[in-house]
């Protein structure tokens, strides 16, 4: 009893934490970001006055942007809505999409969902209530980011006072004097990188909005905005800025419209000069990779405001990684020995100080937990992200040796290739998908009812009358429609859209930035345990890479079949038939079912002959690919036996759909070479020799033994390829 009150209390607290925290982040990084402003008020006004300038400015700035882009998006979203109408309206009228599509009411459902929209980005909800929510927010942060500037040398003089007074002979300057300069190192390159990409991205925010405005596109604030937050991402930035005027563009294609988007790529092009020649070498250089994977972080746990703070906290840790001189640990906290016990070799308090402690490490588990539970979408893109990105590796390294390329150039060249492929098969989905599926309906009973006379199921049917309830079915599908609610599917598909967009740009972004992540990372591992991490890294790289590539080389084989089965049959919708049983393929031991039950049931509703005939080549396929396809290609990057991957698929399905059987079985046989590394005769003993070597001869030696070290069949080298 008295521990589930405890636990409640703590929960309790900890949801009422969360927002203290993400508060008190909010002040922090707005302080830190404005305080140039205001340090240069001081010199002409003083402090107090700066002081209050600076909180009224931000007040007034932020109040004005959401209102500019509130305002804009809900003067504009019935002219989005009329371009998206105008194309439901070249639906063939009749067919069995325009009947759904006049069930469904689409017309009214997208126009009444636009209308939402501008409300749930700008604000986070709905309602009044919730926009006075967020201007109570919004003045707390403003109030607190002035009480951190006028508090601001205090608040680093107790930082710095964590650390000894007494100097050392490996930091003669001593201990405080070291910290100190670690701050402000922290201070001028990774919040100095947030103010000038800020600066950037309102300069070329305007000017992309501005040129939208003058060609009379709809959203033009909205656009603008998008436009100059992506255009400061490194690599990927103004790319991913002009995706809405290229919607745009699709939905109305003008003149007007093509100068816009030339306009906005030229002001992209300038936005990445700008970044390399004035921003990166005044401060620091925050690759791809970190900068997405901060932001998407960020918008998952907290929104628009909390990519902001995720930024800044990930600009501030890469700059405290590259500072060349790192302060040492300050002392953790000293238990008197008069009021502490020893149990099982562990030090811990008595007394009030034992239960504070028991009930912060209670508060601190649930809000990690909390924490954990709102970032799970961004760990989702983040792993799935990352097994796109090491599927895709090997055929990059082919790009770089064959056409002797740099890593980017390959990766945006496979990357186009794919973009398009992606492109043409919505494409021909869009245009072949409406007449298929109209041809489906109508066909079907037809196809029950001929099956009836069949000798194997035709009495099994024709005691149900399975013909007559399958065209009552189709009949009353359009009706049952008409109950669907839009506002409970429509933000569902946008969830969707959502979680597509950010997955495909955490792959990327590890795709051009993983290398140089990995090399990083093992830089950062003690001397003394580097050649067991670099032999474990190549050992779970290869493993990795070889499960992924193998995977996605399997699955383009089963598409490849199931798109020649499609045309040779003339069964229509080949190339979406053949992109469903590519995604399904991943997926463990259902995954063939899956793939190939659609093509089986286009190929039935041509024809019961060319029904049979689909079915009969579709598993004599599905029994080479599992029998000798499979174990080849992916039996000796991972060897996991059939039940191992069942109960993988299992447990991942239960714990996260589709995407957790996904991703669990790579994992499971990662653990099982890594165990089987460990075991090795050979493996790297726990520390280097005791006389004193250089880091650059530890590495030597690490790279040496796992050219060594290699098994036949194995790369020798997996950290070059993982990633």
């Amino acid at each position: 009893m008295v521990v589930g009150v405890i636990a409640l209390a703590a929960a309790v607290f900890v949801a009422r934490l969360q927002q203290v925290i993400g508060l008190t982040l909010a002040a922090a990084c707005l302080a830190l970001i404005t305080l140039p402003f205001q340090r240069w008020l001081q010199r002409w006004i003083g402090g107090v006055a700066s002081m209050i300038v600076t909180a009224i400015g931000s007040l007034a700035a932020a109040v004005t942007l959401g209102y500019a882009v509130l305002r804009d998006l809900r003067n504009q979203a019935a002219s989005v809505a009329d371009l998206v109408l105008a194309r439901l309206d070249q639906v063939r009228p009749g067919s069995f999409t325009d009947r759904v599509v006049s069930s469904l009411q689409l017309d009214v459902a997208i126009e009444e969902w636009l209308s939402r929209v501008p409300s749930i980005v700008v604000v986070g909800n709905e309602g009044g209530t919730e926009v006075g929510h967020q201007l109570v927010s919004l003045l707390a942060v403003v109030i607190l980011a002035a009480f951190f500037q006028s508090s601001g040398r205090t608040i680093v003089d107790w930082v710095v006072a964590r650390w000894p007074r007494d100097t050392s002979e490996p930091e003669p300057q001593g201990a405080r004097v070291v910290a100190r300069a670690f701050l402000h190192d922290l201070e001028r390159r990774g919040i100095g990188y947030v103010r000038r990409s800020l600066l950037l991205g309102g300069v070329v925010s305007a000017a992309v909005a501005t040129v939208c405005s003058l060609c009379d596109l709809p959203g033009a604030v909205a656009v603008g905005i998008w436009a100059g937050v992506w255009f400061v991402v490194p690599a990927i930035g103004t790319v991913i800025g002009l995706l809405p005027m290229v919607v745009l563009l699709a939905l109305d294609p003008r003149p007007l419209a093509w100068t816009a988007l030339a306009t906005a790529a030229v002001l992209g092009v300038a936005a990445m000069y700008v970044r390399r020649r004035l921003i990166e070498p005044a401060t620091l250089r925050v690759g791809v990779a970190p900068y997405v994977i901060s932001v998407g972080l960020g918008i998952a746990i907290a929104g628009i405001g909390g990519s902001l703070i995720a930024l800044v906290l990930g600009v501030v840790l890469c700059a405290a990684l590259t500072n060349p001189s790192p302060p040492s640990r300050p002392p953790l906290w000293q238990l008197d020995p008069r009021h502490a016990r020893s149990i099982g070799g562990i030090t811990v308090p008595t007394g009030w100080r034992g239960a504070l402690l028991a009930v912060a490490m209670l508060s601190t588990g649930v809000l990690i937990w909390a924490f954990l539970h709102r970032a799970t979408p961004a760990i989702v893109w983040l792993l799935i992200g990352g097994f796109v990105a090491i599927a895709l590796s090997r055929p990059i390294a082919w790009l770089e040796t064959r056409t002797r390329l740099t890593r980017q150039a390959a990766a945006a060249m496979l990357v186009l290739v794919l973009g398009l492929l992606a492109v043409a098969v919505t494409i021909a989905g869009a245009d072949d998908g409406a007449r298929a599926t109209t041809t489906v309906t109508e066909r079907l009973p037809d196809v029950v009812a001929d099956l009836e006379d069949t000798r194997l199921i035709g009495g099994f049917l024709r005691e149900r009358e399975a013909s007559v309830w399958i065209d009552e079915q189709m009949n009353d599908l359009p009706q049952r429609l008409e109950r669907a609610r839009p506002e409970e599917w429509l933000p569902t598909i946008g969830a969707r859209l959502v979680d597509m967009f950010w997955t495909a740009v955490f792959a990327i972004a590890l795709l051009l930035d993983g290398p140089r992540l990995l090399t990083a990372a093992q830089r950062r591992v003690p001397a003394r345990h580097r050649r067991q991490c670099t032999r474990l890294s190549a050992a779970m790289g290869t493993a990795l890479t070889g499960y992924a590539a193998g995977a996605a080389l399997v699955a383009g084989i089963n598409a490849t079949v199931v798109f020649t089965i499609a045309v040779v049959l003339g069964v229509g919708l080949a190339p979406i038939l053949a992109a469903w049983a590519f995604v399904w393929n991943f997926v463990p031991q259902i995954g063939g079912f899956m793939g190939g039950l659609p093509l089986i049931l286009f190929a039935l509703i041509a024809g019961p002959m060319r029904g049979l005939v689909a079915g009969l080549l579709y598993l004599v396929y599905q029994f080479i690919e599992n029998h000798l396809i499979q174990p080849a290609v992916i039996g000796a990057a991972i060897d996991v036996a059939p039940w191992g991957t069942l109960i993988a698929a299992l447990v991942g399905g239960a714990a996260a759909g589709v995407i957790g059987a996904v991703v669990i079985t790579p994992l499971v046989g990662v653990v099982r070479v890594v165990r089987f590394e460990l075991a090795r005769d050979d493996f790297p003993g726990a520390t280097v020799r005791g006389d004193p070597v250089s880091v650059a001869e530890v590495v030597t030696d690490a790279d040496a033994d796992a050219g060594a070290d290699a098994v036949p069949g194995r790369r020798p080298s997996a950290a070059a390829s993982f990633l």
